[in-house]
């Protein structure tokens, strides 16, 4: 006693003492064991094989009245506390400082000479602090090998140990060298496998490398001044932080309270900062517990049979821990009076992360003022004391992640967009609640630009919506874990088995309308008698909100899951899967009667702020209804406007519709027009893109158009709309802003959707524009809506503001129309075509006028041209057909009009014409009655008028040919008959006469030939006589 001893490393060290006479009682022996450095170690080891000292009582009073021994620390506060008892196996003694000091005093002896109350048998020895890995981490790359059953390689063990008898061995084989009979083989249950001569009969040696770690150098924090274990550890997102109990991984102290302050001071920006403590490992904690104090306790040697009973060791939580008082706890924030998320002792289960809501954490470690050592027959004995590891999370500030009030648990997301929405990411202290409120709010300052005052009585009732937004819910996912230590049993490998009892000991209930503070019901669903009445599930008359979905375990309501296996390409949550609030708000209630820590409860869902707003007035009625208009005469401001499409997300392919078109109708007074004015459009999902043509300065749209924005006109009130432009924008690639102004009192906006998906929404399909009553140049009063068979129109006719005009040509019944035009061919845009496409024609006629003809069908077919004056020399025609003339009939269409508008852009003086005819098919069938006037080329029909009136219709001219046109055609049958026999049979009489007179000729030349061969046969001529015979 009253020595100090010192070792080498290497050596280990025995040292006994005996029991004291009666005489020497009270005994005391103080026993110092340090390290020097060097060759003489940095870490002192003690183990305990052998220890009895008086009797053990209570934890906390009087708990060892016969003696007791105290291990004090060199530069440490001595803390008091005592052991006492006896031990059932070896036990570990790790120094952090140089020297260990054992203070051992016997008051009393025991009374029975047959029952002993002193055994103290101890080895030591020393390390070096680079071995000790266990504690300070930085565990070499060549002592790490893989896991092995500890049976198959028992035997190769013991032979090494034997062929290297008297060799140097480390502090794991010196306190193992009993682990078959306690229990305690470090080499397979401490966190590293750190015995070398296990390691090296598995693997070759590697060259050492001091550089080379698997494991970092540990962080163990500063110590506080004045304390005996109170540390403070600061940005352990740059380190390898560990809380560690005192002399880890040996025996902790009695009679001490440690505090573990961890605090991120380096949080990057836009950040917030979670601190996490956890230890996955579950060997390597261990706190004693009632249960292994209640084995020990007043109990002799274990017994053979005792020693083959299997010992779970587990970890215990809140009132488990105080018998002996020995447990952790843990504070979200940085003193003892903020929450408490965890509270645990004993150990060999990994213990779960606790997370603190702020960048500020506490741990509490305390023990109780006496203690003896308990022990297990167990083979799976972990570690003593506790390890835990720290890490940091940082998680967006704006985020509903984590709470900034510990008390309450408040959240508030506000806004017209939507997201995902989950449990909070970091740990619940028991019986929390914790309130979401989702509150829709406009992003755009809105103005009413329709006086109420000026309203009609039968628009009195168009009110706006009580509530602009709605909040729409999806419940995608609920969990409550089970008990902490208990089995799940939906999870045990049988297949559809589900919980038929529900537990709500912690649960999620969504309430319509804002709850403003948590409510305090007598049941799940906060009914009342009083409210007994409400179809919801419950009402909360404080709050002036109901229960609208309760969530717990073991229920199944309304949810939306098939989202977490592919959110994106899914199909979408329908109304009967999820939740709408009929106001502006819902709140969330979470609430849980266990920690979150040991009893997780995570929920994720998808939120979105149903926007309800529509500018201008309604056409119809419903929610769902996204035809509008703007009334000039309803409206007291005349400046420019904003007019926005529909925000509504269940008009949308991500709310489940699929097509979707939307009117915004512009209706003036009789002196105004109306100037349209688009700066903002897009289609994304879709290539297309828009250019505007500069010839008429109207934009057309170039790709997939099922997403579009068409301007259409309505020359009269009860005419047709007109074609006048169209938008789309994938790419950011068209021509924006584009404007246009009308020539007539009337503009329609057409926002058309048609097969939508999952993918397209109001973000990915909208457009933005601003609209503006003008007063009309001039009034116009000749008409422009033209009837009839046929006709021609002088294009320069009237007032050169009045030109450009568009002429309306209407067939009547079901007939089609044919409109000529000599002109220019410029270019041609078929919306109806899938990716269609401008057709643009070479032409070596050059355009003499800045004047645009162009001519379009109902179906928005556009033809621009150069319009030529009749006595041009170029041989050029532009034509057009009604809309479905090349189509087969079909009865779906039969109501579309067949109308074509003629405009004139950019009028100048001259002389410029079109006409225009009626036309049918001609008669499909063989057995049907062929029509009397016709255009053979073009396979039409047409009225007779057209015939023979000295305009050319037809392509080929054939309506005002001679044979169809000559005054002698249009005699009757029989006389037509008669002049025709008559013109034969004078024909027959003068080819006769004609005949006979011709043969006359021939007879005579034969004669004459017969005599001149008469004379050339003779052999003298007379030529004196000059005869001559012809």
């Amino acid at each position: 006693c009253n020595r100090t001893y010192y070792g080498d490393i290497g050596q280990t060290y025995a040292l006994e003492l005996h029991r004291p006479k009666q005489d020497r009682v009270p005994f005391v022996c103080v026993l110092t064991f340090t390290a020097a450095g060097g060759q003489h170690g940095d870490v002192v080891q003690v183990t305990l094989d052998s220890f009895t000292i008086g009797r053990f009582t209570s934890y906390v009073h009087e708990g060892c009245p016969d003696g007791y021994m105290q291990i004090a620390e060199t530069a440490r506060t001595p803390i008091g506390g005592m052991w006492c008892g006896t031990s059932w196996g070896p036990v570990l003694f790790y120094s952090e400082t140089r020297s260990l000091i054992f203070t051992i005093k016997l008051n009393r002896l025991a009374r029975d000479q047959s029952g002993y109350n002193f055994d103290f048998r101890i080895r030591y020895k020393v390390l070096s602090k680079d071995s000790s890995v266990t504690r300070y981490g930085g565990i070499k790359l060549t002592e790490l090998s893989q896991w092995h059953n500890r049976s198959s390689f028992f035997n190769q063990q013991q032979q090494q140990q034997q062929a290297q008898a008297g060799a140097l061995e480390d502090f794991t084989n010196s306190s193992g060298a009993r682990s078959d009979r306690y229990g305690q083989d470090f080499s397979l249950f401490s966190a590293y496998a750190n015995n070398k001569t296990f390691m090296d009969s598995l693997e070759k040696p590697l060259p050492k490398d001091n550089q080379n770690y698997t494991e970092p150098k540990y962080y163990l924090g500063d110590l506080i001044p004045g304390t005996y274990c109170s540390r403070i550890y600061s940005d352990c997102d740059k380190k390898a932080c560990r809380l560690q109990s005192p002399n880890y991984p040996g025996i902790y102290p009695r009679n001490l309270t440690c505090y573990y302050a961890v605090r991120q001071h380096d949080v990057p920006h836009g950040k917030h900062a979670l601190i996490l403590v956890k230890q996955p490992k579950g060997n390597l904690v261990w706190i004693s517990t009632q249960e292994t104090a209640a084995t020990n306790k007043m109990a002799p040697p274990p017994s053979a049979n005792d020693k083959d009973k299997k010992f779970e060791p587990r970890l215990k939580t809140w009132n488990d821990c105080d018998y002996i008082q020995d447990y952790v706890t843990v504070y979200d924030g940085y003193t003892t009076r903020d929450p408490i998320i965890l509270k645990f002792c004993g150990g060999g289960q990994a213990v779960p992360a606790a997370v603190s809501s702020g960048p500020e954490l506490l741990v509490e470690f305390s023990t109780s003022p006496f203690g003896t050592f308990t022990g297990t027959s167990s083979q799976v004995l972990p570690l003593y004391g506790f390890q835990l590891e720290v890490e940091v999370q940082f998680v967006d500030i704006q985020s509903p992640t984590y709470s900034k009030n510990k008390k309450p648990c408040e959240f508030w997301i506000r806004g017209a967009g939507r997201g995902i929405l989950e449990n909070p990411k970091h740990s619940l202290a028991p019986n929390s609640t914790c309130l979401y409120h989702l509150q829709g709010m406009g992003v755009f300052k809105t103005f009413d630009h329709l006086s109420l005052s000026r309203r009609t009585n039968s628009q009195a009732g168009m009110h706006p919506p009580v509530s602009r937004f709605k909040v729409w819910i999806s419940m995608l996912k609920f969990n409550l874990d089970p008990e902490f230590g208990q089995i799940d049993e939906t999870s045990v490998g049988a297949i559809g088995v589900l919980q038929t009892q529900e537990d709500c000991s912690g649960m999620l209930r969504i309430w319509d309308g804002t709850l403003r503070e948590a409510p305090v019901c007598k049941d799940l669903n906060c009914a009342s008698a009083e409210t007994s009445n409400y179809n919801s599930l419950g009402h909360y008359t404080h709050n002036s909100t109901n229960v609208i979905a309760r969530f717990c375990r073991g229920t199944i309501p309304r949810t939306c899951d098939r989202s977490n296996i592919n959110e994106t390409y899914a199909r979408p949550c329908t109304i009967s899967e999820s939740y709408v609030s009929s106001n502006d708000a819902i709140t969330l209630e979470l609430r849980n009667t266990e920690s979150t820590v040991l009893r997780p409860l995570d929920f994720k869902l998808k939120y979105e702020f149903i926007d309800l707003h529509q500018d201008g007035l309604p056409q119809g009625g419903g929610e769902l209804d996204c035809n509008r208009k703007f009334v000039s005469s309803l409206m007291d401001r005349k400046d420019p406007a904003i007019f926005r499409s529909v925000r509504n997300i269940f008009l949308f392919g991500r709310g489940g519709t699929r097509h979707l078109k939307c009117v915004y109708r512009f209706e003036a007074q009789r002196t105004e027009r109306v100037r349209i004015k688009l700066r903002k459009v897009t289609t994304s999902n879709r290539p297309c893109y828009s250019k505007v043509d500069e010839d008429i300065n109207r934009s057309f749209c170039y790709g997939d158009t099922n997403v579009r924005v068409e301007i259409f006109e309505r020359p009269s009130q009860d005419s047709i709309l007109l074609h006048r432009g169209c938008l789309c924008n994938s790419s950011n690639e068209s021509h924006l802003p584009v404007e246009y102004t009308s020539t007539s009192s009337r503009v329609e906006v057409h926002f058309t959707a048609d097969n939508m998906t999952t993918l397209d929404d109001p973000d990915t399909a909208n457009f933005e524009g601003m609209f503006e009553f003008v007063k009309a140049p001039t009034s116009c009063k000749d008409g422009r809506r033209k009837f009839g068979p046929s006709g021609t129109i002088d294009m320069t006719f009237g007032d050169i503001e009045c030109r450009s005009r568009p002429w309306l040509i209407e067939p009547i019944g079901n007939k089609f129309l044919y409109v000529r035009l000599k002109a220019i061919f410029l270019s041609k845009h078929n919306p109806k075509k899938t990716l269609n496409t401008t057709y643009v024609a070479p032409n070596t006629w050059r355009c003499e006028t800045k004047s645009r003809a162009v001519l379009t069908t109902y179906e928005g077919l556009t033809i621009v041209a150069c319009p030529l004056s009749p006595d041009s020399s170029a041989y050029e025609f532009v034509e057009i057909f009604s809309s479905g003339w090349n189509e087969r009939p079909n009865f779906a269409l039969i109501n579309r009009s067949r109308a074509i508008s003629v405009e004139f852009l950019r009028p100048t003086n001259g002389e410029f014409t079109f006409n225009w005819m009626e036309i049918l098919p001609r008669p499909t069938l063989s057995i049907a009655e062929d029509c009397q006037y016709k255009c053979a080329e073009m396979g039409a029909c047409v009225n007779a008028s057209v015939w023979c009136d000295g305009i050319v219709h037809c392509p080929s001219a054939d309506d005002e040919t001679f044979l169809q046109c000559s005054a002698i055609m249009k005699l009757p049958i029989e006389l037509l008959a008669t002049l025709c026999l008559i013109f034969v049979l004078t024909c027959c009489a003068f080819v006769a006469s004609a005949y006979k007179k011709i043969k006359r000729k021939l007879r005579g030349s034969s004669v004459l030939q017969t005599r001149l061969k008469s004379l050339s046969s003779m052999d003298t001529a007379v030529l004196d006589e000059k005869e001559v015979i012809c």
